[in-house]
């Protein structure tokens, strides 16, 4: 089916798509490279639309923004340095949702992720069981080593340079994958494609127990409860409820019973989420996310406008605490310590639109049944982008930040054909 699908699309920018998402997590700068390519040729084709659109507008507003606060940085330097991570994705963002227009290229770049996230998940499974260690030559052509234990040691992190990072890309692929599942399972249960979705998710969701990261377990848990709710799915939803409840009674505090559901709740779970799997002593004041967070809000009220600049928040904390930090664990909090609340506003936004605009489709229920889930679970996918920044930061993994715009970008792109289509209907009758 796979295959059969493939090879009969016949637009070639959408074959690039899925081979640059394909190759993206093992060799970052081919797949860039073609997806730049794609973008520029998006570019031509669909000028017009590009510079009339509102978004284009509010994107250029953004870019000015950024660049004012980049001329006035505490170290202006670091600024123009961090606003790569930025200028590049908001055109790969407005280019490719001119041309993401289909549901067919919805499941296009589903496969690209499925496909790639297996031999990402063996190779992590190869790191943590058996300790496989890459020579030299595999980090100067790909950009990647493995270890032999896990960066840090014992949690898996495959291509990526930390476990987190892996744990959000694998929450992705899980929940683009269950959404893709669901849609094939309302007319078949039981056949070759649905069998090779169960064998991805679970290779999946056992890749990301190997990270150890507790973000990425809870942003799984919340989507199960997206799908369990927008499906009506109400027996699956008291289900996990309470799943979830045994397994913080199990974690947290010193509860009446508690070691009784321990020996229920796997280990590796309420010993993660106690802190009890990894311990290392008491962690320096200086490391813990609420002295970070406390910092940016400290940084926010000093220069609340236009922000310090963006990579700035590492100059400063090495400064202030004589100790390097690439990030404070919290993108919001850090683009409005770096870029000012007005950017941060101006960002989310923008952001917020396309959101509300899929959102609004869905509610109202103009997308066509056989294709909504799917919809949904791109959705789904970037809330768990949001969720994992709340207490990360996924911007300086070009991999994680490059797919965020281009899931930004499909949900945009679709729900703008649709409302076109919608509109025609109605003039038409």
């Amino acid at each position: 089916m796979l295959w059969t699908f493939y090879s009969e699309d016949k637009n070639f920018l959408n074959k690039l798509l899925f081979l640059s998402l394909l190759i993206l997590p093992f060799q970052t700068f081919l797949g860039i490279l073609i997806l730049v390519y794609i973008s520029y040729q998006a570019s031509l084709k669909n000028w017009s639309q590009i510079k009339n659109s509102s978004l284009t507008l509010g994107f250029i507003f953004l870019s000015l923004l950024l660049i004012v606060s980049s001329i006035f940085a505490y170290k202006s330097g670091e600024a123009w340095l961090g606003i790569v991570h930025f200028l590049p994705f908001f055109w790969v963002f407005l280019s490719l949702r001119t041309i993401v227009k289909t549901y067919e290229q919805l499941y296009t770049i589903v496969w690209s992720l499925i496909l790639s996230s297996i031999i990402v998940v063996l190779i992590a499974i190869g790191e943590i069981n058996f300790h496989w260690v890459t020579i030299d030559i595999i980090y100067k052509l790909f950009g990647w080593q493995l270890t032999g234990e896990g960066i840090p040691p014992g949690r898996a992190s495959s291509v990526f340079p930390y476990a987190n990072p892996l744990a959000l890309y694998l929450a992705i692929t899980i929940i683009l994958s269950t959404g893709l599942l669901i849609k094939n399972s309302q007319k078949y249960w039981l056949n070759k494609v649905n069998l090779c979705l169960i064998f991805t998710i679970a290779l999946n969701v056992y890749g990301l127990i190997l990270t150890g990261s507790r973000n990425g377990w809870i942003i799984v848990f919340l989507s199960l409860i997206a799908f369990a709710i927008y499906r009506h799915w109400y027996f699956l939803l008291s289900l996990i409820t309470f799943s979830g409840i045994i397994v913080s009674w199990a974690s947290f505090g010193n509860l009446p019973l508690q070691n009784f559901w321990r020996k229920i709740v796997p280990n590796f779970l309420w010993q993660r989420f106690s802190d009890q799997m990894y311990v290392s002593g008491d962690r320096p004041l200086e490391t813990l996310r609420t002295t970070q967070w406390n910092f940016c809000i400290d940084l926010i009220e000093q220069h609340p406008l236009l922000g310090w600049g963006l990579r700035n928040f590492t100059v400063l904390y090495e400064e202030k605490m004589g100790i390097y930090l690439g990030h404070p664990h919290n993108f919001f909090l850090m683009m409005g310590a770096e870029t000012g609340l007005i950017t941060l506003g101006v960002l989310l936004g923008l952001i917020a639109i396309v959101l509300a605009k899929g959102l609004l489709i869905i509610k109202e229920e103009k997308i066509e049944q056989n294709h909504n889930i799917i919809f949904f679970s791109y959705l789904v996918a970037f809330g768990a982008y949001i969720i994992y920044n709340l207490f990360d930061v996924s911007l300086f993994d070009l991999r994680l930040n490059i797919l965020a715009w281009v899931i930004l970008g499909a949900i945009s792109g679709i729900s703008e054909n649709v409302n076109q289509n919608e509109q025609i209907r109605i003039v038409n009758k």
